[in-house]
């Protein structure tokens, strides 16, 4: 009974396929134009279906992390610095530094606000490095910044803020469009179409953001200028300083770190890395001591070629 259920669907199938494709491919423009159509119509319902059943499937699997275990949604892994996103790599900082277990995502590196990274916590999504740290610090009453008298913490604050808000723009302004790309791809472990595809629409796409921010209508040398400057400035807040926090790193280090990394591992053989190995060593140092205390794994963190 079955297999005469089953024989009599596909029969009504193939006799309804059969006179469909008489409707549509019949003589003249018109035919034509209902097959495209057509085409266009059952390509778009597919892709939604995939989509939905797509998004079902992560769903699934971002709500099943554990309670109060952090899902960090991120870039995959780079060859010499564990993210090429300074954001994503602020973030695992803080979760290190504050003791919060987390796991790692690199399917879905961009969030609600197409930004990179934001986490999933206890079937809750958060965006954007700041609103993400603002959350858990008050959720798992992190207490990073209690070592530090008010002055101090507006000091350090105004550090990470010239970090993120400044500098970022001047290294992703020579990464990807003045360097053309060149130095990031040696950086990272691309496929060879995402190496042929990521210069096409990085570079003229950065260097159009770059402009609307007020930093690309400057000659690739007074941007240099400019980001040989905020690595002064932060030189200068960090003195002699083991971290911007004191004697142990606060929150503001999470994001001045993860700012500096960028320069310092992803930037190798040029003279923006040489702003910290040369100009401001003490930067330099500050890299590799907030590496060995935050990352001791770090090494092990890195991908491997292609």
């Amino acid at each position: 009974m079955l297999e005469h259920t089953t024989s009599s669907r596909m029969f009504v199938l193939r006799y309804g396929m059969r006179k469909a494709a008489k409707m549509l491919w019949r003589e003249g423009e018109h035919g034509w134009a209902l097959t495209v159509v057509a085409g266009m119509c059952t390509i778009y319902v597919i892709r939604k279906v995939y989509q939905e059943s797509r998004r079902r499937r992560l769903r699934k699997e971002w709500d099943g992390t554990g309670q109060d275990v952090v899902l960090l949604h991120q870039f995959r892994r780079g060859r010499f610095c564990p993210n090429l996103s300074p954001f994503a790599l602020k973030v695992e900082a803080f979760l290190r530094l504050a003791n919060i277990k987390y796991k790692i995502d690199e399917e879905t590196p961009f969030g609600p606000k197409g930004k990179c990274p934001w986490i999933t916590i206890n079937k809750e999504d958060i965006a954007d490095s700041e609103m993400v740290l603002d959350d858990l610090t008050e959720r798992f009453s992190v207490q990073l910044d209690s070592q530090l008298e008010a002055r101090e913490a507006a000091v350090v604050e105004s550090a990470r803020v010239l970090a993120d808000e400044h500098l970022f723009w001047c290294v992703i302004a020579w990464r990807y469009w003045l360097d053309g790309c060149k130095t990031f791809l040696k950086t990272q472990t691309f496929d060879r179409f995402l190496r042929f595809v990521f210069p096409l629409f990085l570079k003229r796409g950065t260097k159009n953001r770059s402009k609307e921010q007020g930093l690309g209508v400057h000659s690739p040398e007074e941007i240099y200028q400019i980001c040989k400057k905020d690595c002064n400035t932060l030189a200068g807040i960090l003195g002699d300083r083991p971290f911007f926090g004191g004697e142990n790193p606060c929150r503001a280090d999470c994001g001045v770190f993860g700012q500096l990394a960028q320069l310092m591992w992803n930037a190798p053989g040029t003279r923006y890395e040489a702003l910290l190995t040369v100009d401001n060593p003490s930067l330099a140092l500050y890299c590799f001591r907030m590496k060995d205390k935050v990352f001791p794994d770090w090494d092990d963190l890195l991908a491997h070629p292609i």
